[in-house]
């Protein structure tokens, strides 16, 4: 389906969990939780989907720095770890350190040395929490925009937050490359017009078969070639 991807001038991609390793980011503590690392991290990060796309349906108006502290309540509560003050504080302070995935870098440094396509960020993290990650992930020179579905109010999958990708490269949607590690943030980047691509590092079985990836790449470096073998066929 390469051939919806043949007029790419801007390369998007998802945050946590495709760029950045929330999971990851849990076990740096493992000293201190033990056993319940790996629960915590799964729990935490689902609570946080869920919380957020809770928050956008009912109209509250938060942020997900708030929504992370939440979902994070809830999860040491459900561990018996809820009154464990510095161990909450460690555990939020390292979501603004979410290391990046070690395939991620060499990809981003090969998009960006592609003249005539832009490369960007499009989270639902506020921008404070992005800044922070994609700094300490010494990543920032290699973005050209960093986009927060902050402004918006909402969360994705809200097409809402999607159309701020082609707002701020000044493209058509379909002209934007999205890639994403979230089958439901693939589907509603397809479904508000991006060209989508599942970044299926676990090769998980395909979801959503109405609002289709228009590729699927096992890891990122195939990116780079697969958006220029597509340029050249066009």
């Amino acid at each position: 389906m390469s051939g919806r991807l043949d007029a790419i001038r801007a390369v998007v991609f998802s945050g946590y969990g495709t760029v950045f390793d929330s999971i990851g980011a849990v076990l740096r503590a493992e000293d201190a939780l033990g056993d319940t690392a790996g629960p915590l991290a799964r729990l935490w990060q689902a609570k946080r989907f869920e919380y957020a796309w809770l928050s956008a349906i009912t109209g509250r108006r938060i942020d997900l720095w708030e929504v992370t502290g939440e979902a994070l309540d809830h999860a040491l509560a459900v561990l018996g770890l809820g009154r464990n003050a510095l161990l909450r504080a460690r555990l939020m302070q390292g979501q603004l350190q979410a290391p990046p995935f070690p395939d991620i870098r060499p990809v981003l440094e090969a998009l960006k040395r592609t003249r005539g396509r832009q490369v960007g960020l499009l989270s639902n993290a506020s921008v404070t929490m992005l800044t922070a990650a994609v700094k300490a992930g010494e990543l920032y020179p290699l973005f050209d925009a960093l986009i927060s579905a902050e402004p918006t109010g909402l969360f994705k999958p809200a097409p809402e937050v999607y159309a701020l990708a082609p707002a701020r490269f000044g493209v058509a949607p379909g002209e934007i490359a999205y890639v994403s590690a979230h089958p439901w943030d693939v589907a509603g980047a397809t479904a508000s017009g991006l060209a989508a691509i599942w970044l299926n590092r676990d090769g998980a079985r395909g979801e959503f078969a109405w609002a289709p990836p228009a590729e699927t790449i096992a890891a990122p470096e195939g990116l780079p070639a697969l958006l220029a073998g597509a340029a050249a066929a066009a």
